[in-house]
């Protein structure tokens, strides 16, 4: 069965917000854009719950606060004690760390009409980011829409089984947390960003490894481990960044094998290892000054009763053939490895969660021990189904949008774009929107099907990517789907644009030429994949 839309029979249509970072505040910026028009017929109530004390979302953080973390280990019988890495409660650091750079020029980066301040670097810091969101948020009025330190704890269906057109409702708690909210909303948008549940693999023996463990969520600077002998798992994006940041605090101090420079104490030097399936384009780079300092093993196989870590035996050969022997007293793990998609507020045993199982895992007893406890039962998984065609709403259900679930794009103007699209058939303008859209299948992604309905509802164990002989990096393997990269993504931006035109056609307004296609400087400026090694060195 497909719901219906809610009824635009009444005055008011509310629309709640969950999470006040990029894609909220893209989401609501559109909102009141297309509530604005003079042929939208009802009124706009929206709120934008903001668990933090600002906009910004994974942006927002104090590179100067520590981090502080709890780990949680749990039975599992299915294979090796879990190892699960989490805040204490009430806590929410952001993911961010000193040193971090953007991985996208900030023009790039930029949503449609409102561009960087002039003189921003072209690879920015965390603060510029945050700052360009703070304008944005300013520029647009979107402030008195948020409430913030509120978060939302439970989502799910209005019980009314009898209506066609169904409605939400979100339970929230304001900090201190000691009461909670019940309202209820015509739709919702699901923002709440994806680095905040940080997946850790399954390792035998990792729960009784007698040094540290953290997650990368919960690293923050390099000089919190000097004099370490470090494991870094994962090369991707932060592995290969805090490999070499850590790396970097030998350089001009000591030679690659340990011995001090210029009379610099023995055991201040840092060990790096890192452990990864093999060289790719995020990795820190060989030729850097970093370099001598890391040393690259396979993925982790075990780790025994003395504290050893062993290595699956190196598949390469010459250079590429990694050491493969068991490393020594390591003190600490980084698990630069990626996040779970996560819906703590989604619990299993509501609806409609209960019956479309949109993700593979749970929070289960144990896991959250001394951290948020409320989020047991709730969603996540590092994969995503159960979407629409256009893997934006719930299957069978477009009063709720999940905006920005896709991997290896441009977020900002990637998210824009799917928030004009919501705004425009949340308030009906968009009448002839196609039951099942059909967006052109990626050609670089194995997952994407042209018969896009039985893609939807696919369970991924039963998925068959007959098309590409090759193995499939792992983010494909468990993101499927949802991996675009250029030039697919802005293909899916402007087949969302084409949806989107019958608003101002029948309006008789011009549409703005970057709603109507992908800048054609966007496109070029994606190709230039060496402009960050050529502008920052890595």
């Amino acid at each position: 069965m497909t719901y219906d839309l809610p009824s635009s029979s009444t005055d008011t249509t509310r629309i709640a917000i969950v999470g006040a970072g990029s894609s909220g505040l893209a989401q609501l910026e559109q909102l009141l854009e297309v509530w604005a028009r003079d042929e939208v017929k009802t009124k706009l109530e929206v709120v934008v719950y903001e668990a933090r004390e600002d906009v910004g979302g994974v942006w927002l953080a104090d590179e100067e606060q520590p981090k502080p973390h709890r780990l949680a280990k749990v039975s599992n019988s299915s294979g090796p004690m879990q190892v699960f890495s989490y805040p204490p409660a009430t806590q929410n650091p952001s993911p961010m760390y000193e040193g971090l750079r953007t991985n996208l020029p900030n023009d790039l980066m930029s949503f449609r009409g409102f561009k960087f301040p002039e003189g921003t670097a072209t690879f920015p810091d965390r603060d510029a980011i945050e700052k360009y969101l703070q304008a944005f948020a300013a520029h647009y009025n979107l402030l008195p829409y948020i409430r913030f330190n509120t978060r939302v704890q439970r989502l799910y269906l209005t019980p009314n089984p009898s209506a066609k057109s169904r409605k939400w409702t979100v339970e929230s708690s304001t900090a201190p947390y000691t009461e909670e909210k019940v309202e209820e909303f015509d739709h919702v948008s699901v923002t709440n960003g994806h680095y905040s549940d940080g997946w850790i693999p399954d390792v035998e023996g990792l729960a009784s490894f007698p040094g540290q463990i953290i997650h990368s969520r919960f690293y923050r600077s390099a000089i919190d481990f000097v004099g370490q002998r470090i494991l870094v798992v994962g090369s991707y994006a932060s592995g290969g960044d805090i490999s070499r940041l850590i790396a970097g605090l030998n350089i001009d101090k000591y030679h690659p094998s340990g011995e001090p420079i210029n009379g610099h104490p023995v055991d201040k030097f840092t060990e790096v290892y890192v452990s990864s399936s093999g060289p790719n384009p995020f990795a820190a780079s060989l030729d850097g000054p970093w370099a001598p300092f890391i040393t690259y093993r396979p993925l982790i196989d075990r780790i025994d009763e003395e504290g050893r870590i062993h290595f699956h035996p190196s598949k390469g050969e010459g250079e590429e053939k990694r050491d493969d022997t068991p490393l020594e007293g390591i003190d600490t793990i980084i698990f630069a490895t990626g996040y779970n998609f996560y819906l703590p507020f989604c619990k299993d045993t509501d609806a409609p969660w209960n019956g479309k199982k949109l993700m593979t895992e749970r929070v289960k007893d144990g896991e959250r021990d001394g951290g948020d406890e409320w989020e047991i039962g709730g969603l996540k998984g590092l994969g995503m189904k159960g979407l629409d065609e256009l893997l934006l709403f719930l299957e069978g259900d477009r009063s709720v949008a999940f905006p920005q679930l896709i991997y290896q794009c441009v977020p900002f103007p990637l998210a824009q774009v799917q928030a004009r699209l919501t705004s425009l058939l949340w308030a009906g303008l968009l009448p002839s929107f196609p039951a099942h859209p059909t967006p052109p299948p990626n050609p670089t992604n194995p997952f994407s099907i042209p018969s896009a309905p039985a893609t939807a509802s696919q369970p991924f164990d039963n998925a068959d990517p007959t098309a590409n002989s090759k193995p499939h990096r792992k983010v494909v393997l468990h993101r499927q789907e949802l991996v675009f990269g250029a030039p697919y993504e802005w293909t899916y931006s402007e087949y969302l644009m084409d949806l989107m035109r019958e608003a101002d056609e029948r309006a008789g307004r011009e549409t703005e030429d970057h709603w109507k296609r992908v800048e054609p400087w966007r496109r070029e400026r994606r190709e230039q994949t060496d402009l960050r090694k050529k502008t920052l060195g890595y």
